[in-house]
Protein backbone atom coordinates (compact mmCIF):
# COMPACT_ATOMS: atom_id res chain seq x y z
CA UNK A 1 0.00 0.00 0.00
CA UNK A 2 1.00 3.76 -0.14
CA UNK A 3 0.49 6.73 2.28
CA UNK A 4 0.53 10.12 2.28
CA UNK A 5 -1.04 13.42 4.37
CA UNK A 6 -2.81 16.40 2.84
CA UNK A 7 -4.08 19.51 4.14
CA UNK A 8 -7.96 19.32 4.81
CA UNK A 9 -8.74 21.92 6.57
CA UNK A 10 -7.84 25.73 7.02
CA UNK A 11 -4.84 26.14 9.53
CA UNK A 12 -3.27 23.25 7.59
CA UNK A 13 -5.09 20.20 9.77
CA UNK A 14 -3.73 17.55 8.18
CA UNK A 15 -4.99 13.28 7.35
CA UNK A 16 -4.06 10.54 6.15
CA UNK A 17 -4.74 9.25 2.55
CA UNK A 18 -3.96 5.66 2.38
CA UNK A 19 -4.44 3.56 -1.19
CA UNK A 20 -3.85 -0.08 -2.24
CA UNK A 21 -0.59 -0.05 -4.38
CA UNK A 22 -2.50 -2.67 -6.81
CA UNK A 23 -5.69 -1.44 -7.89
CA UNK A 24 -4.36 2.19 -7.53
CA UNK A 25 -7.74 3.19 -5.50
CA UNK A 26 -8.01 4.90 -1.97
CA UNK A 27 -8.92 2.04 0.60
CA UNK A 28 -9.10 4.95 4.04
CA UNK A 29 -8.98 8.05 4.90
CA UNK A 30 -7.82 9.21 8.07
CA UNK A 31 -8.99 12.67 9.85
CA UNK A 32 -5.75 13.17 11.38
CA UNK A 33 -2.07 12.14 11.42
CA UNK A 34 -1.49 11.67 15.22
CA UNK A 35 0.60 8.45 15.98
CA UNK A 36 -2.71 6.75 18.09
CA UNK A 37 -4.51 6.84 14.41
CA UNK A 38 -2.04 5.58 12.36
CA UNK A 39 -0.99 3.03 14.84
CA UNK A 40 -4.30 1.72 15.20
CA UNK A 41 -4.89 0.99 11.43
CA UNK A 42 -1.42 -0.89 10.70
CA UNK A 43 -2.36 -2.80 13.56
CA UNK A 44 -5.82 -3.60 12.29
CA UNK A 45 -4.09 -4.74 8.80
CA UNK A 46 -2.06 -7.72 9.32
CA UNK A 47 -1.50 -8.46 5.56
CA UNK A 48 0.68 -5.94 4.53
CA UNK A 49 3.51 -6.20 3.25
CA UNK A 50 5.09 -3.59 1.17
CA UNK A 51 4.45 0.17 2.07
CA UNK A 52 5.29 3.28 0.06
CA UNK A 53 5.65 6.46 1.53
CA UNK A 54 7.34 9.97 1.85
CA UNK A 55 10.42 10.46 4.28
CA UNK A 56 8.17 12.04 6.84
CA UNK A 57 9.45 11.32 10.46
CA UNK A 58 6.36 10.31 12.19
CA UNK A 59 5.54 7.81 9.33
CA UNK A 60 8.55 5.94 9.91
CA UNK A 61 8.26 5.70 13.52
CA UNK A 62 4.90 4.14 13.74
CA UNK A 63 5.87 1.78 10.44
CA UNK A 64 9.09 0.85 12.00
CA UNK A 65 7.53 0.27 15.87
CA UNK A 66 4.23 -1.54 15.16
CA UNK A 67 4.98 -3.56 12.04
CA UNK A 68 8.73 -3.89 12.03
CA UNK A 69 8.39 -6.71 9.21
CA UNK A 70 6.66 -4.56 6.28
CA UNK A 71 9.13 -3.48 3.64
CA UNK A 72 9.04 -0.10 3.34
CA UNK A 73 9.67 2.01 0.23
CA UNK A 74 10.65 5.35 0.48
CA UNK A 75 9.55 7.41 -2.97
CA UNK A 76 12.01 8.60 -5.62
CA UNK A 77 10.76 11.18 -6.44
CA UNK A 78 10.67 12.91 -3.08
CA UNK A 79 14.40 11.64 -3.15
CA UNK A 80 14.86 13.54 -6.21
CA UNK A 81 13.47 16.36 -5.20
CA UNK A 82 15.16 16.89 -1.81
CA UNK A 83 18.80 16.50 -3.86
CA UNK A 84 17.22 19.41 -6.10
CA UNK A 85 16.27 21.73 -2.92
CA UNK A 86 20.42 20.55 -1.74
CA UNK A 87 21.42 21.57 -5.30
CA UNK A 88 20.23 25.07 -5.12
CA UNK A 89 21.01 25.53 -1.77
CA UNK A 90 24.26 25.23 -2.60
CA UNK A 91 23.87 27.17 -5.65
CA UNK A 92 22.92 30.21 -4.05
CA UNK A 93 25.37 30.05 -1.11
CA UNK A 94 28.66 29.44 -3.15
CA UNK A 95 27.86 31.45 -6.98
CA UNK A 96 27.25 34.95 -7.27
CA UNK A 97 24.30 36.10 -8.64
CA UNK A 98 25.61 36.99 -11.85
CA UNK A 99 28.93 35.17 -13.23
CA UNK A 100 31.37 36.71 -16.10
CA UNK A 101 32.81 33.37 -17.67
CA UNK A 102 34.48 35.23 -20.65
CA UNK A 103 32.26 33.55 -23.19
CA UNK A 104 28.61 34.22 -24.47
CA UNK A 105 25.56 32.11 -22.89
CA UNK A 106 24.28 29.45 -25.22
CA UNK A 107 20.87 29.51 -26.19
CA UNK A 108 18.85 28.65 -23.59
CA UNK A 109 17.21 25.05 -23.78
CA UNK A 110 13.67 25.15 -24.43
CA UNK A 111 11.55 23.93 -21.60
CA UNK A 112 8.69 20.71 -22.23
CA UNK A 113 5.97 22.46 -23.61
CA UNK A 114 3.48 23.51 -21.01
CA UNK A 115 -0.54 22.81 -21.49
CA UNK A 116 -0.66 26.46 -22.70
CA UNK A 117 1.26 25.99 -25.20
CA UNK A 118 0.33 22.71 -26.42
CA UNK A 119 -3.47 24.61 -26.31
CA UNK A 120 -1.93 27.20 -27.99
CA UNK A 121 -0.63 25.66 -30.83
CA UNK A 122 -3.74 23.47 -31.19
CA UNK A 123 -5.51 26.74 -31.92
CA UNK A 124 -3.08 27.96 -33.91
CA UNK A 125 -3.04 24.70 -36.37
CA UNK A 126 -6.90 24.64 -36.28
CA UNK A 127 -7.05 28.39 -37.60
CA UNK A 128 -4.32 27.60 -40.46
CA UNK A 129 -6.63 24.42 -41.16
CA UNK A 130 -9.95 27.04 -41.60
CA UNK A 131 -8.02 29.42 -43.46
CA UNK A 132 -6.81 27.08 -46.09
CA UNK A 133 -10.40 26.13 -46.33
CA UNK A 134 -11.59 29.88 -46.98
CA UNK A 135 -8.40 30.62 -49.13
CA UNK A 136 -9.58 28.16 -51.25
CA UNK A 137 -13.69 28.92 -51.56
CA UNK A 138 -12.01 32.48 -52.00
CA UNK A 139 -10.42 31.12 -55.07
CA UNK A 140 -13.64 29.45 -56.90
CA UNK A 141 -14.78 32.96 -56.35
CA UNK A 142 -16.36 33.54 -52.87
CA UNK A 143 -16.41 36.98 -51.74
CA UNK A 144 -15.97 38.21 -48.11
CA UNK A 145 -19.58 38.54 -47.26
CA UNK A 146 -20.74 35.14 -48.15
CA UNK A 147 -17.63 33.59 -46.40
CA UNK A 148 -18.38 35.37 -43.31
CA UNK A 149 -22.31 34.46 -43.75
CA UNK A 150 -21.36 30.64 -44.27
CA UNK A 151 -18.72 29.79 -41.85
CA UNK A 152 -19.99 32.26 -39.15
CA UNK A 153 -17.07 34.21 -38.73
CA UNK A 154 -16.95 38.47 -39.12
CA UNK A 155 -15.83 39.68 -42.21
CA UNK A 156 -12.65 41.10 -40.75
CA UNK A 157 -11.52 37.90 -39.63
CA UNK A 158 -12.56 36.03 -42.90
CA UNK A 159 -10.08 38.80 -44.38
CA UNK A 160 -7.27 38.11 -42.08
CA UNK A 161 -7.61 34.18 -42.37
CA UNK A 162 -7.34 34.62 -46.14
CA UNK A 163 -4.26 36.85 -45.55
CA UNK A 164 -2.75 34.06 -43.84
CA UNK A 165 0.71 31.85 -45.40
CA UNK A 166 0.88 29.63 -42.59
CA UNK A 167 0.23 28.24 -38.89
CA UNK A 168 0.10 31.90 -36.80
CA UNK A 169 2.91 32.28 -34.46
CA UNK A 170 2.68 31.27 -30.62
CA UNK A 171 5.75 32.08 -29.22
CA UNK A 172 5.60 34.95 -27.09
CA UNK A 173 8.30 37.56 -27.36
CA UNK A 174 10.70 38.79 -24.54
CA UNK A 175 9.46 42.22 -23.18
CA UNK A 176 11.78 44.78 -24.11
CA UNK A 177 12.93 47.33 -21.60
CA UNK A 178 13.20 51.22 -21.85
CA UNK A 179 16.98 51.31 -21.89
CA UNK A 180 17.47 49.25 -24.30
CA UNK A 181 17.64 52.08 -27.41
CA UNK A 182 20.15 54.14 -25.58
CA UNK A 183 22.86 51.61 -24.89
CA UNK A 184 25.49 53.02 -27.23
CA UNK A 185 24.82 56.61 -26.30
CA UNK A 186 25.58 55.18 -22.25
CA UNK A 187 28.43 53.42 -23.88
CA UNK A 188 29.86 56.40 -25.47
CA UNK A 189 28.95 58.80 -22.50
CA UNK A 190 30.81 56.25 -19.80
CA UNK A 191 33.82 56.00 -22.16
CA UNK A 192 33.62 59.72 -22.04
CA UNK A 193 33.94 59.78 -18.48
CA UNK A 194 30.78 61.15 -17.44
CA UNK A 195 28.71 60.36 -14.55
CA UNK A 196 25.97 58.13 -13.89
CA UNK A 197 23.63 61.18 -12.66
CA UNK A 198 25.08 63.26 -15.80
CA UNK A 199 24.30 60.01 -18.52
CA UNK A 200 21.00 59.87 -16.62
CA UNK A 201 20.21 63.48 -17.34
CA UNK A 202 21.30 63.13 -20.82
CA UNK A 203 19.13 60.39 -21.39
CA UNK A 204 15.94 62.30 -20.53
CA UNK A 205 16.64 65.05 -22.92
CA UNK A 206 16.68 62.68 -25.77
CA UNK A 207 13.58 60.51 -24.29
CA UNK A 208 14.33 58.31 -21.94
CA UNK A 209 11.67 57.66 -19.62
CA UNK A 210 12.88 54.59 -17.45
CA UNK A 211 14.12 54.83 -13.50
CA UNK A 212 17.60 55.95 -12.58
CA UNK A 213 18.48 52.81 -11.34
CA UNK A 214 18.51 50.99 -14.21
CA UNK A 215 20.74 53.04 -15.58
CA UNK A 216 22.63 52.80 -12.65
CA UNK A 217 23.16 48.96 -12.90
CA UNK A 218 23.79 49.09 -16.77
CA UNK A 219 26.61 51.78 -15.92
CA UNK A 220 28.36 49.10 -12.86
CA UNK A 221 28.16 46.17 -15.65
CA UNK A 222 30.21 48.45 -17.86
CA UNK A 223 32.62 49.28 -15.39
CA UNK A 224 32.92 46.15 -14.25
CA UNK A 225 33.75 44.67 -17.52
CA UNK A 226 36.06 47.51 -18.18
CA UNK A 227 38.01 46.63 -15.02
CA UNK A 228 38.41 43.05 -16.53
CA UNK A 229 39.24 43.88 -20.02
CA UNK A 230 36.12 42.17 -21.24
CA UNK A 231 34.55 42.66 -24.25
CA UNK A 232 31.21 44.72 -24.03
CA UNK A 233 29.60 42.58 -25.58
CA UNK A 234 30.04 39.62 -23.29
CA UNK A 235 26.83 38.46 -21.57
CA UNK A 236 27.00 37.52 -18.04
CA UNK A 237 25.32 34.04 -17.06
CA UNK A 238 22.67 34.10 -14.88
CA UNK A 239 23.00 32.04 -11.29
CA UNK A 240 19.65 30.54 -12.82
CA UNK A 241 21.35 29.18 -15.84
CA UNK A 242 23.88 27.45 -13.97
CA UNK A 243 22.09 26.27 -11.66
CA UNK A 244 19.56 24.43 -14.46
CA UNK A 245 23.09 23.00 -16.95
CA UNK A 246 24.68 21.90 -13.93
CA UNK A 247 21.29 19.79 -12.91
CA UNK A 248 21.00 18.97 -16.62
CA UNK A 249 24.41 17.87 -16.96
CA UNK A 250 24.40 17.71 -20.53
CA UNK A 251 27.86 16.57 -21.36
CA UNK A 252 27.37 15.86 -24.64
CA UNK A 253 26.57 19.26 -25.78
CA UNK A 254 29.96 21.02 -26.34
CA UNK A 255 28.60 24.51 -25.23
CA UNK A 256 27.12 23.35 -21.71
CA UNK A 257 29.95 21.06 -21.08
CA UNK A 258 32.07 23.84 -21.48
CA UNK A 259 30.32 26.06 -19.17
CA UNK A 260 30.31 23.09 -16.83
CA UNK A 261 34.37 23.17 -17.05
CA UNK A 262 34.74 26.59 -16.54
CA UNK A 263 32.38 26.76 -13.67
CA UNK A 264 34.33 23.95 -11.89
CA UNK A 265 37.58 25.53 -12.33
CA UNK A 266 36.05 29.05 -11.06
CA UNK A 267 34.32 28.04 -8.15
CA UNK A 268 36.38 24.97 -6.91
CA UNK A 269 34.16 24.15 -4.15
CA UNK A 270 31.44 23.12 -6.57
CA UNK A 271 33.28 20.23 -7.41
CA UNK A 272 32.90 17.52 -5.09
CA UNK A 273 29.36 18.34 -4.86
CA UNK A 274 28.75 18.56 -8.10
CA UNK A 275 30.13 14.90 -8.18
CA UNK A 276 27.76 13.93 -5.70
CA UNK A 277 24.89 15.10 -7.21
CA UNK A 278 25.38 13.54 -10.68
CA UNK A 279 26.41 10.43 -8.75
CA UNK A 280 22.96 10.36 -6.91
CA UNK A 281 20.90 11.03 -10.10
CA UNK A 282 22.99 8.63 -12.03
CA UNK A 283 22.02 5.49 -9.13
CA UNK A 284 18.34 6.72 -8.75
CA UNK A 285 18.21 6.31 -12.88
CA UNK A 286 19.94 3.14 -12.91
CA UNK A 287 19.13 1.57 -9.56
CA UNK A 288 22.17 0.87 -8.51
CA UNK A 289 21.32 0.20 -4.75
CA UNK A 290 24.92 -0.97 -4.22
CA UNK A 291 26.75 2.19 -5.89
CA UNK A 292 23.81 4.17 -4.44
CA UNK A 293 25.25 3.01 -0.64
CA UNK A 294 28.51 3.50 -1.59
CA UNK A 295 28.07 6.70 -3.15
CA UNK A 296 26.16 8.08 0.09
CA UNK A 297 28.85 6.22 2.86
CA UNK A 298 31.61 8.11 0.66
CA UNK A 299 29.98 11.23 0.72
CA UNK A 300 29.57 10.86 4.28
CA UNK A 301 33.35 9.93 5.49
CA UNK A 302 34.35 13.09 3.07
CA UNK A 303 32.21 15.40 5.93
CA UNK A 304 31.71 18.28 3.28
CA UNK A 305 30.05 21.13 4.94
CA UNK A 306 27.60 21.74 2.23
CA UNK A 307 26.16 17.85 2.00
CA UNK A 308 26.80 16.73 5.84
CA UNK A 309 23.08 17.77 6.78
CA UNK A 310 21.71 15.92 3.52
CA UNK A 311 24.01 12.72 4.54
CA UNK A 312 22.76 12.68 7.99
CA UNK A 313 18.97 13.50 7.37
CA UNK A 314 19.02 10.62 4.85
CA UNK A 315 21.15 7.76 6.77
CA UNK A 316 18.60 8.64 9.45
CA UNK A 317 16.27 6.55 7.56
CA UNK A 318 18.14 4.95 4.88
CA UNK A 319 16.74 1.26 4.52
CA UNK A 320 13.85 2.47 2.81
CA UNK A 321 15.88 4.69 0.61
CA UNK A 322 17.50 1.70 -0.37
CA UNK A 323 14.87 -0.13 -1.22
CA UNK A 324 13.24 2.18 -3.44
CA UNK A 325 16.12 1.26 -5.99
CA UNK A 326 15.54 -2.30 -5.25
CA UNK A 327 11.49 -2.59 -5.98
CA UNK A 328 9.38 -1.07 -8.68
CA UNK A 329 6.96 0.12 -6.43
CA UNK A 330 7.06 3.63 -5.62
CA UNK A 331 4.25 6.67 -3.89
CA UNK A 332 3.22 8.07 -7.84
CA UNK A 333 -0.27 6.77 -7.82
CA UNK A 334 -0.68 8.21 -4.19
CA UNK A 335 0.23 11.64 -5.03
CA UNK A 336 -2.32 11.23 -8.21
CA UNK A 337 -5.04 10.26 -5.54
CA UNK A 338 -4.27 13.22 -3.08
CA UNK A 339 -5.02 15.46 -6.27
CA UNK A 340 -7.74 14.18 -6.91
CA UNK A 341 -8.69 15.08 -3.24
CA UNK A 342 -8.08 18.50 -3.25
CA UNK A 343 -10.18 18.93 -6.00
CA UNK A 344 -12.93 17.08 -4.64
CA UNK A 345 -12.32 19.03 -1.33
CA UNK A 346 -12.38 22.61 -2.80
CA UNK A 347 -15.74 21.38 -5.06
CA UNK A 348 -17.37 20.67 -1.28
CA UNK A 349 -15.65 23.97 0.48
CA UNK A 350 -17.71 25.52 3.15
CA UNK A 351 -20.56 22.76 2.38
CA UNK A 352 -19.41 19.25 4.36
CA UNK A 353 -16.92 18.10 6.56
CA UNK A 354 -14.25 15.28 6.56
CA UNK A 355 -16.90 12.67 7.25
CA UNK A 356 -18.58 13.27 3.51
CA UNK A 357 -14.80 14.09 1.92
CA UNK A 358 -13.67 10.62 2.63
CA UNK A 359 -17.37 9.07 1.59
CA UNK A 360 -16.56 10.99 -1.55
CA UNK A 361 -13.35 9.49 -2.15
CA UNK A 362 -13.61 5.85 -1.46
CA UNK A 363 -17.07 5.75 -3.48
CA UNK A 364 -16.82 3.46 -6.07
CA UNK A 365 -19.61 2.78 -8.42
CA UNK A 366 -20.59 -0.85 -9.07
Amino acid sequence: MGIDDFAWRKGYRYGILICDAVTHHPIDLLPDRETATLAQWIQGHPELTHITRDRYVRFQDIITTHAPAVIQIHDRFHLIQNLWTLHDRIIRKVLPVRIDLGMRSPPPVPPPQTKAEHHRLENAQRKWAQARTLQKYHAQGYSISRLSRQFNLHWKTVERYLGMTGVPDTTRQKRSKLLDAFHKSVIHWEADGDSVRAIYEKLLKIGYKGAYGSVKNFVADLRKRKRVAAPLDIEYHSRRDIRRILWQNHLEVDAERDIINRILQQYPKRQPVYAFVAGFRECIAEKDHVGFTELILFEQQRRDPLTKHFIRRLLTDFKPTVHALMYNESNGFVEGNVNRLKTIKRIMYGRAGFRLLRQHMLYRPL
